[in-house]
């Protein structure tokens, strides 16, 4: 077991959380829920877990910090009336490799609701591989992600010394696909979550992950990411 010291944990002032590791800074606003994780490293920054829950700028109604998880519940004055709770959990690094968890919870006031959301990401690439059936694939350059993928990992360049690349996986128990916009050298992507209509009373959950990690070998290390992943527990609380 790691040390208290050691275990992950945001730092949070006022709306701005911060965390620092493996030569990664991030940096979450919760006033800006749709930018996520804004991830700066050696020569990149990544927007990663973006969540999309309404108009921007958005105040949340409420919000707390507790160790690894940076909290915080939207309930925006629209017509769909959509309660979103999101919780941005940082993993625990091993081997370079920093990770995050999204969890969105989504309730609604109404009889009936639609409860579409989707976490988002825009990440500087050079080439991206898909993961389907338990194999990596590369993705030609104009091709869309197969529909069975449940995670992407996102290449910038050679494997050089200090070199990284991405992983975002989505929960194979949530699996809504994973929509791939190129543009300007990046990979915007979008993982919907809750398609389906959603009644009072209801609470939906769903999860995506992203990790940064190094190049050398980074199909090994996402894999066994994509692999814990889907056996993880849900969490039970946000």
């Amino acid at each position: 077991m790691k040390p208290a010291s050691a275990l992950p944990t945001w730092s949070l002032a006022d709306l701005v959380a911060t965390h620092h590791a493996a030569a990664v800074t991030a940096t979450l606003d919760l006033e800006r829920p749709a930018v996520g994780i804004t991830a700066a490293s050696p020569g990149h920054v990544d927007q990663l877990l973006g969540i999309d829950v309404a108009a921007e700028p958005l105040r949340p109604s409420d919000h707390w910090q507790r160790a690894a998880d940076a909290v915080a519940v939207y309930e925006p004055d629209d017509r769909r009336r959509l309660r979103t709770t999101a919780m941005w959990r940082v993993g625990t690094p091993a081997a370079g490799i920093v990770s995050w968890e999204a969890v969105v919870s989504a309730q609604t006031s109404l009889l009936e609701s639609d409860a579409t959301l989707a976490v988002a990401a825009s990440i500087e690439a050079t080439n991206l591989l898909a993961h389907v059936a338990g194999s990596w694939q590369p993705l030609l350059a104009d091709a869309a992600v197969p529909a069975g993928a449940d995670a992407l990992l996102v290449r910038r360049g050679a494997a050089a010394a200090g070199a990284t690349s991405v992983l975002i996986a989505v929960h194979p128990q949530d699996r809504g696909g994973i929509h791939l916009r190129r543009h300007d050298g990046r990979a915007v992507l979008s993982c919907p979550l809750f398609s389906a209509d959603l009644e009072k009373g209801v609470l939906l959950r769903s999860r995506v992950l992203a990790a940064i990690g190094p190049a050398a070998g980074d199909e090994s290390w996402a894999e066994l990411l994509v692999t814990d992943f889907a056996a993880s527990p849900p969490p039970l609380t946000t």
